[in-house]
């Protein structure tokens, strides 16, 4: 089959290879990938700027179809539709492990670069972690499940929110636009930011149904938001860029015991005002992944229409493509750009 693999480690070295197909384990399942989506995740494992274990293939976000099954699997059958969570390897013994945060593992490696994920015609993971796809919602829409149960941990496990809030989302890409749709669902007000570059997020923002839509660039964001608020502030600040000039205007725009979860990934060090913390008494919230509940939950709004992705999906290339479609992605031409192996022609 071929696949998409990250070589070795350094700048660059990932191709399309021929690779052998890989072998279902007990407990596991092989699934023929329908459509996979590139993360900035993926982007970062190409410049060498982010781990990964090579040679890997990569890939973290899709969708497909049982094609085989291992022995003791009793949850899917071959021809379920279905998508799958990253954690492929976990100790099962630990704390975390044992309290359902698996993505704290200290033994855990995610499909896509920890351990071959699904950049290629197959992928195997373990039982487990799969969940099967509502009949009503497409693979391309499947494949953006991961990020949506990354923006469902956010919103819904980290704070808690009130109709009455005003929420400001930093950055609308790909998981900037899920947060801000989750948040929505809440019933708060929503105001999503982006700079001149995002012109036609924002515009997919807006047909979405966000209220408020700035580029900050051309408004000042943070008088934006004391008038939005009657001066007091935004009561939630969701980064998803980390950028640290995001994340100081998220701080800055927070009302007194205001709170801001981070989302996007960050350089190891960044400059902020840490004296804010204490003068304003707000609080930095740190959010990675999901669990098993935040996938069924966003499934279950994509099926019925809160979480809306199609909207969001700019771009399909096969395979062989994955260069200009990495190009493109990096460029941020497009929302989210979907790969489909061999396999869907």
């Amino acid at each position: 089959m071929k696949a998409v693999i990250k070589t070795k480690e350094g700048k660059g070295n990932v191709v399309l290879q021929d690779v052998e197909e890989p072998v279902v384990g007990r407990g596991e399942v092989k699934i023929k990938v329908m459509a996979a989506g590139i993360c900035g995740t993926d982007i970062k494992i190409f410049h060498g700027d982010t781990w990964s274990n090579p040679p890997v293939i990569l890939g973290h976000e899709y969708s497909g179809i049982v094609a085989e099954v291992g022995d003791g699997v009793k949850g899917v059958k071959v021809g379920d539709r279905v998508v799958s969570e990253t954690a492929q390897v976990v100790c099962g013994k630990c704390y975390y492990c044992n309290t359902g945060s698996y993505l704290m593992c200290p033994e855990r490696l995610s499909i896509g670069y920890g351990v071959n994920g699904a950049f290629a015609d197959f992928c195997v993971v373990r039982e487990g972690i799969i969940h099967k796809l509502p009949e009503n919602v497409s693979f391309d829409s499947g494949a953006l499940c991961e990020p949506a149960a990354v923006a469902v941990h956010a919103v819904l496990d980290k704070v808690t929110l009130y109709p009455t809030d005003i929420v400001v989302v930093m950055g609308p890409g790909p998981i900037g636009l899920l947060v801000a749709q989750v948040a929505k669902s809440m019933g708060v007000t929503v105001v999503i930011c982006g700079t001149s570059a995002d012109k036609k997020r924002l515009e997919a923002a807006g047909a979405l149904g966000i209220d408020y839509c700035v580029n900050v660039q051309e408004v000042d964001i943070i008088k934006f938001v004391n008038d939005l608020t009657g001066q007091k502030g935004a009561d939630v600040v969701y980064d998803c860029t980390g950028a640290a000039s995001a994340i100081r205007s998220g701080m800055t725009m927070l009302k007194k015991k205001g709170k801001l979860v981070q989302v996007g990934l960050t350089k190891q060090s960044l400059e902020i005002e840490y004296s804010l913390l204490t003068a304003k008494e707000i609080s930095l919230i740190g959010t990675f992944g999901h669990n098993w509940n935040n996938w069924e939950v966003a499934l279950d709004m994509i099926s019925k229409g809160r979480i809306k992705t199609e909207p969001i999906i700019t771009h399909h290339f096969p395979l062989e493509k994955w260069e200009e479609a990495f190009q493109l992605a990096e460029n941020q031409e497009g929302i989210k750009i979907l790969l489909h192996p061999r396999t869907t022609e």
